[in-house]
């Protein structure tokens, strides 16, 4: 008998809603071809967006059809059924699961660099001085499982698991308290895409390749932002500060992330120093870490443990799952107000983080009083950057003009750019719920939660975050590579039969997007609503919850 296909052809790119059938007539006219010539492959194209997929037997997209028990496995992996996932709760990833001991909290754990990998417990005081990503990267490991961020990061797993076989395990450590992690080291998918580009593109191991090829890029990302910060001193004015937004956007887009992810060089030093232009701009580089990479990148669009879906609620509703106010009706109006003032929201968040150690999607566990400090070093730089006009003789209307033109410009590119790849209706499984997503294959859960679009222009102006899928299966890989990884992408999707969301252009994305977001004003709210739960309140020193 034939293996149960992964998903349907049937995945629609045309809804305008978010119903469950989520039916496409032109992926079922494909399938009707299909059925009479077999496991044959080819491209659904509409409104711009190409899904590559494989021609297979009808099957309703669904937790069931995406779970890893649907492909082959090196080993048995247990999934409940579908009648006990109701009973399985979500709280947040470094906090004790309910009615557990907390080693957060416990005296005898405490004081200990401890994580937990695969189910088991680790102290990594003894790999500080030896990892060669450095401190940074290696203290978002800190009080929590690892397991999705490690395998993530690797490009060679076999590296990573040798080095724990020699870290000191943790015997009595209460492993079953922390949430687990999903394991991308368990996804065939992302097995076969990472074994092709080891051996395609990167075929000389341990020579840090993978992370080398952005200097170029640098150089020229940060010789413009120089040169329109010398004309925003020089001019200081609202069209000044334009230019200088659109330069601390690049910055944004391409060499904080990158360098933030410990992949635009092999030196740790180079990857710090390119993250703290995150400060500079009006960001935190440590914030952005827990955010990004703990919080969004492990749990890509899932509705209680990726910060990046709850965050914009009640303003904008980016989720069928969350509940619908009245104004969401007029939410791809007023979105266009709103996002200017995203850099806002982000000082706030940054502020008001740095007093609760937590980022609302991650504690600051393993975050250093030298991290933590360049949060306050990081404001003073960045407002001192755009007030030192002031000092040389410019008018303060002028500066004000130019702050606000700065903010404004900044805020607008980066989350028109940020929002595309997780906010169109490819992205979306209505019937997913919060916190299920750790259970599905976490190479499937990368392709069908995010929409890449563009191509080698669009890769160099967004630091490879227009190709989404890519950056997400590889986050510890320059983005320079991104294209020559795409093609790989494609054709190993196309093979499990796991839907691949392409647009041509940025525009072609933006309007589906907005397209998307008008359908969220007025969708019905579907599935349950996980917040976080089980919130430990002690960890709020100040109060904050």
């Amino acid at each position: 008998s034939s293996r149960r296909p992964l998903v349907s052809v049937k995945h629609r790119v045309t809804t305008r809603t978010m119903a469950a059938t989520i039916v496409s007539s032109a992926g079922l006219r494909l399938h009707a071809r299909a059925k009479s010539s077999g496991a044959a492959s080819s491209r659904v194209v509409a409104r711009g967006v190409t899904l590559r997929t494989r021609h297979v037997a009808p099957a309703r997209l669904s937790r069931a059809s995406l779970v890893t028990r649907a492909v082959a496995t090196p080993a048995p992996v247990t999934v409940p059924e579908p009648e006990q996932r109701v009973a399985i709760s979500a709280p947040r990833p470094d906090v004790a699961m309910p009615n557990m001991q907390d080693p957060w909290n416990d005296p005898k754990w405490k004081d200990t660099k401890w994580t937990v990998y695969r189910d088991v417990a680790y102290d990594l005081q003894p790999f500080y001085d030896k990892h060669p990503g450095g401190e940074w990267l290696l203290n978002l490991a800190i009080g929590r499982d690892c397991t999705a961020l490690i395998e993530s990061y690797h490009l060679r797993p076999e590296v990573s698991t040798a080095r724990f076989s020699k870290l000191p395990v943790l015997e009595d450590f209460p492993v079953t308290a922390v949430p687990r992690a999903p394991r991308p080291n368990d996804s065939p998918l992302y097995n076969s895409i990472r074994d092709r580009v080891r051996k395609e593109l990167f075929p000389r191991e341990g020579k840090m390749e993978h992370r080398m090829g952005g200097d170029g890029a640098a150089a020229t990302i940060i010789g413009t932002a120089v040169a329109c910060y010398a004309i925003y001193a020089n001019f200081t004015g609202p069209i000044a500060g334009a230019m200088l937004g659109l330069a601390g956007a690049w910055i944004g887009l391409t060499i904080q992330h990158c360098g933030n992810h410990g992949a635009m060089s092999p030196k740790t030093w180079v990857n710090n120093a390119l993250g703290m232009t995150d400060d500079l701009i009006g960001g935190s580089s440590l914030m952005w870490r827990y955010h990004h990479q703990v919080s969004h990148h492990i749990h890509c669009n899932d509705n209680a443990l990726d910060q990046d879906v709850y965050t914009a609620m009640p303003l904008l509703r980016f989720d069928a799952r969350q509940p619908k106010k009245w104004f969401h009706r007029f939410q791809h109006i007023y979105l266009f107000a709103a996002f200017p003032l995203m850099q806002l929201a982000f000082q706030v968040g940054d502020i008001k983080g740095l007093f609760t150690r937590d980022c609302e999607g991650a504690k600051l566990h393993g975050a250093t009083a030298l991290e933590l400090a360049t949060v306050v070093i990081g404001k003073i730089a960045h407002f001192g950057l755009l007030l030192g006009p002031l000092a040389w003789g410019a008018s303060g209307t002028a500066v004000a003009a130019g702050v606000a033109s700065f903010i404004a410009v900044q805020g607008m590119v980066l989350a028109c750019t940020f929002a595309v790849s997780h906010n169109v209706a490819e992205t979306k499984l209505p019937e997913d719920t919060g916190g299920e997503a750790w259970e599905r294959d976490w190479g499937i859960q990368q392709l069908v939660t995010s929409a890449d679009w563009g191509d080698k222009v669009g890769n160099f102006f967004t630091g490879g975050l227009n190709l989404q899928v890519e950056h997400h299966l590889f986050p510890a890989i320059c983005f320079v590579h991104y294209p020559a990884i795409r093609k790989i992408v494609a054709e190993e999707a196309e093979k499990f039969g796991v839907p691949y969301a392409n647009y041509r252009t940025l525009p072609g994305i933006f309007a589906e997007f907005l397209k998307f977001v008008k359908d969220m004003g007025t969708a019905d709210q579907i599935g349950d609503v996980v917040e976080a739960k089980h919130k430990n309140k002690s960890m709020c020193p100040l109060g904050f919850a």
